[in-house]
C-alpha cells in the first residue's frame, strides 16, 4: 500500500482514478444483483402463483371427481335395487304362472263336467224370464274374452245354458 500523506500527485490521481472506477464496478455489480433479487422476485412470485392455481385446479378436480364418485355409487345402488326388483317379479311371475297353468287345468276339467252336468250351473236359482236375462249379462261381464279373467270355453257353456233356459222360461 502506499502512504497516502507520502505519494505524490500522479500516485494519488492514479488512486482516485482507480477508486472512481472501483465504485463504479462495485455499483454496477450492485445494480446487477438488485435486478437479479427483483427477477428472483418476480419468478418466485409468478411460480406461487401457478403453485397456487394448480392447487386450485386440483382441488376442483377432487370435487369433481367426488361427485362422480358419489353419483355412480348411487346409480349403482339403484341398479342393484332394480336387479334385485327384476329378479322378485320374475319370481313372481314363475309363481303366477304355474297357479295359471293349474287354474286353466281345473277349468279344462270344469268345462268338461260342465258339459255333462246339469244344464243349470251358471243359472242355479233363476226362476223366472226376467231373473234369467239379468243373471245372463252379469255372467257376459264377467267371462267375456275381452275382460282379464275372461274365459271363451265358460262363455259357450252360459250360452249353451241360456238358450236351453230360454226356451223353458219363455213358454
Amino acid at each position: 500500500m502506499v502512504d497516502i500523506k507520502n505519494a505524490d500527485e500522479k500516485q494519488l490521481s492514479e488512486m482516485k482514478a482507480w477508486f472512481f472506477k472501483e465504485n463504479v464496478r462495485i455499483m454496477q455489480e450492485k445494480q446487477k444483483l438488485e435486478e437479479e433479487r427483483r427477477e428472483f422476485e418476480k419468478e418466485k412470485r409468478e411460480t406461487l402463483r401457478e403453485i397456487e392455481q394448480q392447487q386450485r385446479v386440483k382441488e376442483l378436480a377432487e370435487k369433481h371427481l367426488k361427485k362422480e364418485q358419489e353419483l355412480f355409487e348411487k346409480k349403482l345402488e339403484v341398479l342393484q335395487r332394480e336387479l334385485r326388483q327384476l329378479a322378485y317379479d320374475r319370481q313372481k311371475l314363475e309363481r303366477e304362472k304355474a297357479i295359471f297353468k293349474e287354474l286353466k287345468g281345473r277349468q279344462t276339467a270344469q268345462n268338461s263336467n260342465a258339459q255333462t252336468a246339469t244344464p243349470k250351473l251358471f243359472f242355479k236359482g233363476v226362476n223366472s224370464q226376467s231373473a234369467l236375462r239379468k243373471r245372463y249379462r252379469d255372467l257376459i261381464k264377467i267371462f267375456h274374452p275381452d275382460n282379464l279373467g275372461g274365459d271363451t270355453v265358460a262363455l259357450q257353456s252360459i250360452n249353451q245354458e241360456y238358450d236351453s233356459l230360454k226356451k223353458i222360461y219363455s213358454v
